[in-house]
């Protein structure tokens, strides 16, 4: 094998846990994560950087730079001078607020040919000649760019429910007896239909009203299938499906509000049919342009394969939370987003050349979301159940692995990554509740915001600014509410430190009524977060920390927190030329270390703003570049010597006489 790699594939697996993998291994799943523990390197004391949620820390992975450096500081982003309440802050998805280099650019830079799959803060792209898929979301089809919340946009649209019954997002309907139909076959003798008025949600542009219908063939009242079509006709229909199963890949054209056409493409699943078509539904799969800004440069998207697998929102974990669809209809929506993955990325590498692959893929988190909490449920059919569907997710992931190592050789590191791991939901801690008995924060009118999501635990009370020295925002900050620097300021210049110290006092003595126990692990003044990697103006004033059984599953506990049977300890493995194999690293290493060890094996400049470590422990000849040099020097020193000889022939001697 060779000394050092030509390629580098990092496949990120999101909230990916190394003890929980290890778990499988041993009983015999995962036969992909387990080839790779055994021909490699893992870290067993990684830690994540803090606060532990999904864009700083990839952000971390893709520049080898604290938070506070890159400025990436949280989930959301607050800009100075704005209104200090969560009302104000919106997602960080977008390049341009990353304050570093990334690992794809320096290497571009550097001559290196570079593809970028579903990587969160990858859009809009800075290579000139590198290829990015998606970017701007959690996958293809999904933007999240500035907005609040976790609101997201889909182009064309997210998925839907057609039923019988009332779903969110979805169409309510009912069957009447079918007529005009024209050129479908084997309808039977009492076929029934459904007219659907299509309601593709949460689009990013505007499409014309659209009519589809559900056509159900049936013999003396009784119904064992289901077409969709886009009009009464044979040429209009797209699938006919029993219960159960799953379209293969649909493609259709949509006609936009404007008047234009576009090409997407998507799968349905019939999750329900009742032989008497009381019950129905049936899930259509989020819409994707077949080609469109969702890759970059755009001639790209020619000869890449696109047609195994599809798109679900999020994997489908909101239809998840909400009961729209079962466990295994949620795990088969993973798998086709696993695939469509896949299959895209290995189109990249077989019609590219390329020194570095980049990737995300999100499925472990949101699983995590959907069933943690239920993993550890008094209830024992439902604890099974959460546990079966997290082994599932993971097996899910191990197969996508297994197609993207089919273009990795033996002259490739792989290297496997999560951001943060998970742990289960606890009570949740109101920051307000600490302090206003401090008379350090008040409300407006003592109620608290709608939120839309649990997945992101936020304050979302609405600040009474005239009178609050404190604000919370976002995952893990206190705002001193400052004269001249914030819109609504009281808090006087010489008081800021004053206040601050406050403040840590209020959250470090608060005590939780409902469990005796004090919340708040860690209160920082901002001067002080730096040891955390917390700097800069996109952090506030005090930063805190939750112990881990307080809060939802991550982002505000300490990356060394454990609960349940979860950790916070992210993945990192490598495995490839020059990695100890089958091989544990004790040393403690954070996430930033990821790109400078890749940099170094892959022997090209770290990207200008990268502060981590190059992990020595986990190479089998760490001082390879040494030898090389001594090599290079040597080699040197007999050059020197033959030219230092001028024109003689080595037996002349004459001048030894």
């Amino acid at each position: 094998m060779a000394k050092t790699p030509k390629k580098v594939m990092v496949i990120g697996l999101d909230c990916a846990q190394p003890h929980l993998i290890e778990k499988y291994v041993k009983e015999g799943a995962l036969p992909t994560f387990k080839k790779l523990l055994e021909s490699g390197t893992l870290a067993v004391n990684a830690l994540a950087p803090y606060p532990t949620v999904t864009p700083p820390n990839w952000a971390v992975i893709a520049t080898g730079a604290t938070d506070g450096t890159h400025g990436i500081t949280d989930f959301h982003n607050h800009t100075p001078g704005a209104t200090l309440g969560n009302e104000s802050i919106t997602q960080n998805w977008d390049r341009d607020r990353i304050q570093a280099e990334t690992v794809w650019e320096a290497a571009e830079k550097a001559g290196k040919k570079c593809i970028v799959m579903t990587y969160p803060g990858s859009a809009p792209s800075r290579m000139k000649k590198g290829i990015t898929v998606g970017g701007n979301g959690f996958h293809v089809g999904e933007s999240r760019k500035g907005l609040p919340s976790l609101n997201a946009n889909y182009f064309l649209c997210e998925d839907s429910i057609i039923s019988t019954d009332l779903y969110p997002h979805g169409f309510r309907g009912e069957f009447v007896d079918a007529e005009g139909w024209d050129g479908v076959e084997d309808m039977g003798n009492a076929p029934m239909e459904m007219e659907v008025k299509m309601p593709f949600p949460r689009a990013e542009r505007a499409i014309a009203p659209a009519t589809w219908w559900v056509l159900l063939p049936g013999e003396d009242g009784e119904y064992g299938k289901a077409v969709l079509a886009t009009g009464k006709g044979g040429d209009k229909v797209l699938c006919t499906l029993t219960p159960g199963q799953w379209s293969d890949q649909l493609v259709t054209e949509i006609t936009m509000a404007d008047g234009g056409k576009e090409e997407v493409f998507f799968r349905c699943k019939l999750i329900t049919l009742a032989d008497d078509a009381s019950e129905f539904k049936l899930l259509i799969g989020a819409m994707v342009p077949t080609k469109g800004d969702w890759i970059h440069p755009l001639d790209k998207s020619e000869g890449v394969d696109i047609t195994k697998g599809a798109i679900h929102a999020a994997g489908g974990l909101v239809m998840g939370l909400l009961g729209s669809v079962d466990y295994d209809t949620y795990v088969e929506m993973n798998e086709n987003l696993s695939t469509w993955n896949a299959e895209v990325a290995i189109s990249l590498m077989q019609n590219n050349e390329w020194d570095l692959f980049y990737m995300h893929s999100h499925p472990i988190d949101w699983m995590y979301h959907l069933v943690l909490t239920d993993m550890v449920s008094d209830d024992a059919e439902k604890r099974e159940k959460a546990w079966d569907v997290h082994k599932r997710i993971y097996e899910v992931e191990d197969r996508m692995l297994a197609r993207l190592l089919t273009q990795a050789d033996k002259d490739t590191l792989v290297v496997l990554v999560s951001d943060h791991g998970a742990t289960p939901d606890g009570v949740v801690f109101d920051p307000y509740k600490a302090l206003t008995p401090a008379g350090l924060a008040y409300m407006t009118d003592g109620k608290a915001m709608e939120s839309e999501s649990n997945v992101l635990a936020l304050s979302t009370h609405l600040p009474d600014y005239a009178r609050s020295k404190a604000v919370p925002q976002r995952e893990i900050y206190i705002y001193v509410n400052l004269k001249g620097r914030d819109p609504e300021g009281i808090v006087e210049p010489e008081d800021y430190e004053k206040v601050q110290r406050e403040i840590c006092d209020a959250l470090l003595t608060y005590v939780d009524p409902q469990t005796g126990k004090r919340p708040v692990a860690l209160a920082l003044p901002k001067k002080d977060a730096r040891i955390l990697g917390l700097h800069g103006d996109r952090i506030g004033d005090v930063v805190y920390a939750l112990y881990p059984e307080f809060g939802s599953q991550h982002g505000h506990m300490l990356p060394t927190a454990e609960a349940g049977p979860g950790k916070l300890g992210p993945l990192l493995l490598f495995s490839g030329p020059n990695i100890k194999k089958n091989n544990k690293m004790e040393r403690a290493c954070w996430l930033w270390d990821l790109v400078p060890t890749i940099c170094y094996l892959l022997c090209i400049p770290a990207p200008e703003q990268c502060e981590g470590a190059i992990l020595y422990q986990a190479m089998r000849d760490p001082h390879f570049k040494d030898k090389e040099m001594e090599k290079l020097r040597e080699g040197l020193k007999r050059m020197e010597a033959a030219m230092s000889r001028d024109s003689r022939e080595p037996w002349d001697h004459h001048d030894c006489a």
